[in-house]
């Protein structure tokens, strides 16, 4: 809590604030992740993407009751693969500035729904969106915009995700596609509310009350027109594909990167992301935009060093578009921008460039943080401990403060919002 008034008194005390937040995670990318991106980047441009950045920091993640030990992670490789944080867990500490437990979306360890940052910002008279390269009910996604109880109550969320306050929702999760972007004979509605919900959107009659409804869209081309000239109010993009855009489509599953073709009917996570600006731009007030690469973490649980790879140049690429992004419409001063991971999964080793995973679970490893913008140095006043290997870093929960600071609330509120009934649909799936 001093964390939380320290901060609330640094913008009482006229520290700037920005009028625009963009967070961008790798869902499981420690620092190794994003080195071995680096060292296999086709294009020589994407070598400098966080040059220049003025903040380049490690963040922690444990869980509530967890604690992060810079001794023991480098002393005893077995710690650092003990009792790690989920997405869930991490999500909500990351948006609403509160620890909780495993399992849970904006729900703090009593089972009490938090405002979550998505909420916030609403709140704030910002326009908000998600866009991820999984399905957007999974944790990361969902947690940004919803509270509940249990993360993988995909009908459940995608309700709440499609009948609450967003603007922009992008994700996996077609019900006639699957991975390989082929038309199904039996649509499958799991992660798109229900046949219902989805029959609604395709419809055009789906959408809160005083929100209006939303637009849908699912073909490449119209994601790449919607970065272009006048965009709908509410948009919900699903691609045609089931679970994620690229790291589930078939081949060799453990090819060099970039070696088995790509689906070409699928949008890329830049050309998703440059959507949603053009959605969300249009606030006077200003916009949050949360944008994952999910994937990265799908192929480190499943050790393909080169879907990683691919995933981590897809999401890099995605950065430099979304810079490149707010500089042409001259939103860049006044953008907080921030490049993260939820958490590090596959405990990833090795001497460069032959890395290898030792696990296939989340680890309690430190992931980078990059920042810029206003109130960006707002995190080098937090990060006031050191790891031997790593350098100074803060705890997911301090950047959590800092991004709901931004929408000028109060960390830790009670959300209005509840989770459904219980007994409602459930899926554990992946533990991203």
């Amino acid at each position: 809590m001093f964390t939380h008034l320290a901060l609330s008194l640094c913008l009482a005390a006229g520290a700037a604030a920005p009028r625009n937040v963009v967070l961008l995670i790798a869902d499981g990318a420690g620092f190794l992740h994003y080195e071995a991106a680096r060292l296999h980047e086709p294009d020589p441009t994407g070598l400098q993407v966080y040059d220049g950045w003025p903040v380049r920091l490690a963040m922690c993640t444990p869980p509530d009751g967890g604690t992060y030990d810079p001794e023991q992670m480098w002393r005893d490789p077995a710690w650092c693969d003990r009792d790690p944080t989920d997405s869930a867990a991490a999500i909500t500490a990351m948006t609403t500035g509160v620890k909780t437990v495993n399992g849970r979306l904006a729900v703090d360890p009593r089972g009490e729904p938090l405002v979550t940052l998505a909420q916030a910002m609403a709140a704030a008279g910002k326009s908000t969106g998600v866009v991820t390269t999984v399905p957007f009910v999974h944790a990361t996604p969902a947690g940004f915009a919803v509270s509940c109880r249990d993360r993988g109550a995909y009908l459940e969320i995608a309700r709440l995700m499609l009948g609450g306050e967003l603007d922009v929702v992008m994700g996996a999760g077609h019900p006639w596609y699957d991975d390989e972007g082929r038309r199904c004979d039996v649509a499958d509605y799991s992660r798109v509310g229900g046949a219902a919900t989805w029959d609604s959107l395709v419809a055009g009659s789906l959408g809160a009350a005083g929100e209006g409804p939303w637009s849908l869209i699912t073909a490449r081309g119209q994601f790449q027109a919607l970065a272009r000239g006048p965009a709908p109010r509410r948009v919900v993009g699903v691609p045609p594909v089931r679970e994620t855009l690229q790291e589930q489509r078939g081949g060799d599953l453990l090819a060099a990167p970039f070696a088995v073709p790509r689906n070409e009917a699928v949008p890329t996570l830049a050309e998703m992301a440059l959507g949603a600006l053009n959605v969300l731009d249009e606030d006077p007030d200003g916009f949050c935009l949360l944008i994952e690469g999910g994937a990265v973490d799908w192929a480190s649980h499943d050790g393909r060093a080169g879907r990683m790879i691919e995933e981590m140049t897809d999401f890099n690429r995605a950065v430099e578009a979304v810079i490149a992004g707010l500089d042409e419409r001259g939103l860049l001063g006044e953008t907080l921008v921030v490049v993260t991971a939820d958490h590090e999964c596959g405990h990833l080793a090795g001497p460069v460039p032959a890395h290898v995973f030792l696990t296939g679970d989340h680890t309690n490893s430190l992931v980078p943080l990059f920042a810029r913008g206003p109130g960006s140095g707002s995190f080098a006043a937090l990060a006031d401990d050191t790891d031997p290997v790593r350098g100074p870093y803060l705890d997911n929960g301090e950047l959590g403060a800092v991004l709901v600071g931004a929408a000028g609330s109060v960390v830790g509120l009670r959300s209005s919002r509840t989770d459904g009934p219980a007994g409602s649909n459930t899926n554990t799936g992946r533990d991203d």
